[in-house]
């Protein structure tokens, strides 16, 4: 219970995975290690529907840039 993402602390929990069954064998005899675990979810998240998706533009304020004159020091 005192687990938390550093992002969003309200967040609470973890992810655990099995890796192996009970005698020793893989679930998933593809991935056999946490880094071939986190090398397949990498590949994964760019494909995320959230991340494919179109985004629209924020509507709000439009910034303006001023141009400033050169003033010297007297």
């Amino acid at each position: 219970m005192d687990k938390a993402y550093p992002r969003d602390f309200f967040q609470v929990g973890r992810v655990r995975v099995q890796l192996t069954n009970d005698d020793g064998s893989p679930v998933n005899p593809a991935i056999r290690t946490k880094k071939q675990l986190m090398i397949q979810i990498a590949e994964l998240v760019p494909k995320h529907h959230g991340r494919t998706k179109k985004q629209e533009p924020v509507a709000g304020p439009s910034v303006t840039t001023t141009n400033k004159k050169n003033k010297k020091k007297k």
